[in-house]
Parts: C-alpha cells; sequence; structure tokens
C-alpha cells in the first residue's frame, strides 16, 4: 500500500514538474517575442529617420560559418485539391474556348490556353513534392540552394485555410520572392530567426491575386 502512495506521488510531482517547465519555456518565448516585435519596430523607425539605402550586392565582411539554425521539410508549393464538379467546370469552360479560338483564328492562343489547362491537370493530380528547407548563419537554404542574408529585403508570414506561408523577398530578378510552406508551430521560432537580419514586411494594402493565393497577411504582433 505504501509502495503504491510513493508512486502515485511520484508520478504527481513529475507531472507538476514538467508542467511547470512547460510555462517557463511558453513565458520564455512570449519574451522572446515581444522584443523581436519592439526590435523591428525600433528598426523600421530607424530606417525611416536616417532615410538609409541598402547598396545592392554588397556582402557582409566578416566570415560567417554556414552553421544550421533551423530546419524543416514541408511540400514544395501548395496543393491544389479540385473535386470533379469543379474540374469539369474548368474542362467545359476551356473548351468552349478554344472551339472559338479555333474558330476566329486564334491557334497561338488556343495553344497557351490547351498548355494551361495541362497545367492546372498536373498541379490538380500530382501530389507535391517534399523538400528540406534550413535557417543557417549565412542565410536560408531553399531546396540545397543557399541565398545569403545581404540578398533579401523583407519577410512576412500568411495563411490560407491551414496551410501557413513564409514569404521573403530578395533583391534578385529571379527569383524576386522564396515562398516556403510551414508548420504553424514553426512560426514563432522561423520569425525570432529572422528578424536578427532581415526587417518585417508592413503590408499595409494586401492585394487580391496575393490573398488568393497565400491567404491573408499576418501582423507583426499577431506572428
Amino acid at each position: 500500500m505504501t509502495s503504491k502512495i510513493d508512486k502515485d506521488l511520484e508520478y504527481i510531482t513529475k507531472l507538476i514538474s514538467g508542467e511547470k517547465a512547460l510555462k517557463k519555456k511558453e513565458e520564455k518565448l512570449k519574451k522572446l517575442k515581444e522584443k523581436a516585435v519592439k526590435h523591428q519596430k525600433d528598426e523600421k523607425r530607424r530606417k525611416i529617420v536616417e532615410k538609409e539605402a541598402k547598396i545592392e550586392g554588397t556582402a557582409p565582411k566578416k566570415v560567417v560559418q554556414n552553421i544550421k539554425l533551423f530546419e524543416w521539410e514541408a511540400p514544395d508549393r501548395y496543393e491544389f485539391a479540385f473535386d470533379s464538379k469543379d474540374f469539369t467546370i474548368i474542362v467545359a469552360t476551356s473548351l468552349i474556348l478554344i472551339l472559338f479560338l479555333a474558330i476566329v483564328g486564334k491557334f497561338f492562343l488556343m495553344a497557351a490556353l490547351i498548355s494551361l489547362l495541362f497545367f492546372i491537370y498536373v498541379l490538380g493530380t500530382t501530389k507535391p513534392l517534399v523538400v528540406k528547407h534550413k535557417i543557417t548563419a549565412k542565410g536560408i537554404d531553399y531546396s540545397n540552394r543557399l541565398y545569403e542574408w545581404f540578398l533579401f529585403t523583407d519577410f512576412y508570414f500568411t495563411k490560407r485555410k491551414k496551410q501557413n506561408f513564409l514569404i521573403v523577398t530578395t533583391e534578385l530578378r529571379f527569383p524576386s520572392t522564396l515562398i516556403l510552406l510551414i508548420d504553424e508551430k514553426d512560426r514563432l521560432p522561423i520569425f525570432l530567426l529572422l528578424q536578427e537580419f532581415v526587417l518585417y514586411k508592413d503590408v499595409r494594402k494586401q492585394g487580391r491575386l496575393e490573398k488568393m493565393n497565400f491567404g491573408e497577411y499576418i501582423e507583426l504582433e499577431k506572428v
């Protein structure tokens, strides 16, 4: 009887200790987030006041080792799921347009529409590939290609249905933007790492097309 009581007490003690540790971790993350948000706001104000101009193509002078800071796996693209009714409507509409273009002799546009229809079909029926992304001390490793910090201008998060996106704007012509799929649980750790190197973008007015593709912009305070 005494042995059972001791075991129960030991179990309760472990449970309480675990809850305390989890609470401490959550409080630490909360403080880090508050500090990071303040840092981003202060940095934005400083750049506005000083009117800093970033010189394109200027790499950091100090040597930085490519140490991995965070890593995650995700689909390489958003999965578009068409039900049979939606796909039938798309095909029927496209066929009518293709027939009309054939009658008026617009064969180039007809070929482009057929290609687009095939592309939509492939997207709707093919599963995305799972790729690995990393945040390192030197930059973002996007599908085994490293983009260094000086190439980025800003970043922000969006959410479409249950899928979270990390959008990072670059100084490059191509790709001008990196679009990475992330889990919601990874959003805060990724933000805490990125905000040390890149400014969080303030999207005052989100475009309709952008909202349709990637969902709603997530404000800095709600990250």
